[in-house]
């Protein structure tokens, strides 16, 4: 015989929490089962016939950690909608989209100009180490080290620290290689440029709401993405396991590990449609997490409370920039004129009527730096236009041209490139690299 209890808890913010809850709790005396939903904000508790188990026993069980728990209301765990906050956070998310995109902050592909944007990645993931999502590796390192103690208990200290050391090797491993996998499923998915601009709207939306989820500004349960549960408990079942190899495959089996910031960086990789790129970022982030995951006493070096608090504000903040940046740059790969992109810091206009040699207009511009110069062109409606481009040695995603608008889809080299084509119509047409992160603009007038 055994009975339900029910509790609401406050502090999760990911399906990682569960898990996490799951795994500690089940150690109470007198409880069989475990069941954490994020969404209800709640725990559901099976205990044996004669268990009892208050909020108190459960608070002791997780303290030092940001849970709490109280017993259960059906109204306490409900989230609704703030339209004011969502207003007020839309603002600042705009304000720092434009202050980001003027110093080319946003630029993530692998060129000259990736590095800076990359920062973005790797603060991230600092943030990401030291927030409630993490708590669950630490529970992990704490099992790492717990085992190897007991097999190895007069070691040196430098031997008790191989397993992190190979947990961390792992972990950088495994999502440069996973990455670089995510990578390649996107190019596979990019079948066509307006398949593309598509795939990176729904990506951006995504992002956009994993980074609602992380600032509370949507209810519960309005929007999910974990893996299959039984999933994340197999991985942490390796813990237990005596075997040297253990710790590195826990490292690479991290990537799999639900968390909102590992999850939207992922949707990024995932947008660009390049393994290289995919794999920078996901190195980047892992790196990020590194410090807190490997430094002195990293089992309780987490945040908690306020800080917590507002460290995770900063990086939904960060994640909802990133996904309106990605928004951005579908729209562009849809054809529409959209504000910012790698060079909006420099931007040049074509002032002097374009050459006319043979009957053909020619243009010119230069890919340097993963950016365009100029990036606003001016051409004549009706006329065949000679487009002279030279890319430099490293262009990033810029190495593909596509304009919708203008009928052009077309892969760039380093050195001297030419782009043939007739505008047949007045306007202004947007044209980018492939990920619509590079951008610029080609102004047809009607002559």
């Amino acid at each position: 015989m055994s009975k339900n209890v029910r509790f609401c808890v406050r502090g999760t913010t990911c399906h990682s929490c569960e898990v996490l809850l799951e795994r500690e709790l089940k150690k109470i005396l007198g409880v069989l089962d475990v069941h954490a939903s994020h969404a209800k904000g709640s725990v559901e508790l099976v205990l044996t016939k004669d268990g009892d188990v208050t909020a108190q026993d459960l608070d002791r069980q997780v303290s030092g950690s940001a849970y709490r728990f109280s017993d259960w209301q059906e109204s306490s765990a409900e989230r609704s909608w703030n339209p004011y906050r969502l207003g007020g956070v839309a603002l600042l998310v705009i304000a720092l989209w434009y202050a980001l995109d003027q110093f080319g902050l946003l630029s993530f592909s692998p060129s000259v100009s990736g590095s800076a944007g990359l920062a973005t990645v790797f603060f991230i993931g600092l943030i990401a180490s030291v927030s409630s999502c993490t708590a669950v590796l630490a529970g992990l390192i704490i099992a790492l080290s717990a085992t190897h103690a007991k097999q190895h208990g007069t070691e040196s200290t430098r031997s008790r620290l191989r397993p992190h050391v190979l947990f961390n090797i792992g972990r950088l491993v495994g999502f440069a290689a996973l990455g670089a996998v995510v990578g390649s499923v996107g190019s596979i998915v990019a079948l066509s440029p307006a398949f593309n601009a598509a795939f990176v709207v729904g990506v951006a939306l995504l992002m956009l709401a994993l980074g609602a989820n992380l600032l509370n500004l949507i209810p519960r349960g309005a929007f999910v993405i974990a893996p299959p549960k039984w999933l994340t408990h197999r991985i942490h079942a390796l813990q237990d396991s005596s075997h040297p190899a253990v710790p590195f495959v826990l490292g690479v089996a991290s990537f799999f590990l639900p968390c909102g910031f590992t999850q939207s960086v992922q949707l990024y990789a995932l947008s660009t449609g390049d393994p290289l790129t995919a794999s920078i970022i996901m190195t980047v982030f892992a790196l990020g997490t590194i410090p807190a995951l490997f430094g002195l006493g990293a089992a309780t070096s987490f945040a908690h409370g306020r800080p917590l608090k507002r460290l995770t504000s900063v990086a939904g903040v960060l994640v909802l920039v990133i996904g309106f940046s990605q928004l951005l740059n579908g729209m562009t790969l849809l054809g529409v004129v959209t504000p910012g992109g790698a060079s909006a810091h420099k931007l040049t206009v074509v002032q002097d009527a374009p050459m006319l040699v043979d009957g053909k207009q020619v243009i010119e511009m230069e890919i340097v730096g993963g950016s365009y110069a100029p990036d606003v062109l001016q051409v004549v409606v009706g006329i065949p236009v000679e487009w002279k481009i030279w890319g430099s040695e490293f262009m990033g995603c810029a190495q593909s041209l596509v304009s919708p608008g203008l009928g052009i889809n077309t892969g760039l080299k380093p050195g001297d490139n030419t782009v043939v084509f007739t505008p047949s119509k007045p306007g202004r047409y947007a044209f980018s690299c492939s990920m619509g992160m590079v951008r610029g603009t080609m102004i047809v007038t009607g002559g």
